[in-house]
């Protein structure tokens, strides 16, 4: 079958179509994409005036729990992990999918129970074990600056941890 100029035209039209579309969509992700570091940029520079920026506290280092004791004699208060899986849990129970609003009393609430930056440690790190996410990077995903204001606020009044 000998395809007539007219039908080499229009395949021609096609694929040159697909190819700007794609370039288009390709263009489009990147310009995004530099939105989007741009935004995470200015983010940072605002959280760093936060008490201090989010890595103010050591709180949510998963291996803070390890440091404390491994430094402190005394006996450390610490919770159960069946606990701080429950809180785990609560938060990502919280975090609806973005097209509901995510339920940050909630949150608030679990970093209200905790008693210490040792607590926090062990719900970041329960948070990681359970769901694979690093806790402080789903906050920063998912909330707004004010909210995290008011997260950092509550961990930046807790004792760094507790004793017998």
């Amino acid at each position: 079958m000998r395809l007539t100029n007219t039908h080499k035209v229009g395949i021609a039209s096609v694929l040159g179509v697909l190819v700007l579309s794609v370039g288009y969509v390709r263009i489009r992700a990147k310009q995004k994409d530099k939105r989007y570091t741009v935004l995470l940029e200015a983010i940072s520079r605002v959280l760093g005036d936060i008490e201090g920026g989010l890595d103010s506290t050591k709180a949510f280092d998963l291996q803070y729990k390890a440091r404390v004791l491994q430094h402190v004699s005394q006996t450390v208060i610490t919770l159960k992990k069946q606990t701080a899986n429950q809180f785990a849990k609560q938060i990502y129970d919280a975090l609806t999918p973005w097209y509901l609003n995510d339920d940050e009393e909630k949150i608030y609430g679990v970093f209200r129970a905790l008693k210490d930056k040792l607590q926090v440690s062990q719900l970041a790190h329960s948070y990681q074990q359970e769901y694979g996410n690093n806790l402080i990077d789903v906050l920063k995903d998912r909330l707004s600056t004010s909210e995290i204001k008011i997260i950092m606020g509550i961990v930046a009044k807790l004792p760094p941890y507790r004793t017998l």
